[in-house]
């Protein structure tokens, strides 16, 4: 299902007005950063706080209140279907746990920018393509996306890449490299 921006802005207005610490780490990144009309796919939000795990009832509360639905991650973290008008939007919530690490190098330097009114913090392009090599899923999609945004900044991603243990550094440098990203 696609949504718009102004959809999305309602969902993570919703959260935000809750409580909810988050920063924006999937391919919404990517998409909000191309400033395309129609979304597709989940949201994947990085959450500082309430914990996805610890604070599960947290969630089902808030899902109770705005009438959304909820399920889990393959990971086990809550999944939010939430529901805008006739729209449904997943939002699938994570933290440091198991296959999901995001260093605080990395986190620390998302950007905030205003989503219809809604400040939101976001991943730079960059540190997405970092992620995504890392766990060396989704590079077709990766390969797509580069050709989209036509460049990224070298520097931020040798920067992202170094946040990582040393010996996974060369094999993520590698990945992006066979999606067309030079070093």
């Amino acid at each position: 299902m696609t949504y718009t921006l102004e959809d999305l802005a309602v969902v993570l207005g919703k959260l935000s007005s809750y409580g909810v610490k988050f920063v924006v780490i999937g391919d919404t990144v990517v998409q909000l950063a191309l400033r395309i009309k129609l979304f597709t796919g989940d949201v994947d939000l990085f959450v500082y706080e309430p914990s996805p795990l610890v604070e599960e009832d947290f969630y089902r509360e808030i899902v109770e209140k705005e009438n959304w639905g909820i399920s889990t991650t393959e990971l086990g973290t809550p999944r939010i279907i939430a529901r805008v008008g006739e729209k449904e939007i997943i939002v699938e919530l994570y933290e440091n746990f198991m296959d999901i690490e995001i260093p605080e190098e990395i986190l620390g330097q998302a950007r905030t920018i205003n989503v219809k009114g809604v400040k939101v913090r976001v991943l730079r392009p960059e540190h997405y393509f970092v992620l995504k090599a890392r766990q060396g899923v989704d590079l077709d999609k990766l390969s797509e996306y580069y050709k989209k945004l036509g460049s990224l900044d070298k520097r931020l991603l040798e920067k992202s890449i170094e946040a990582f243990p040393e010996e996974e550094q060369s094999l993520i440098r590698e990945r992006l490299s066979s999606i067309g990203i030079s070093f």
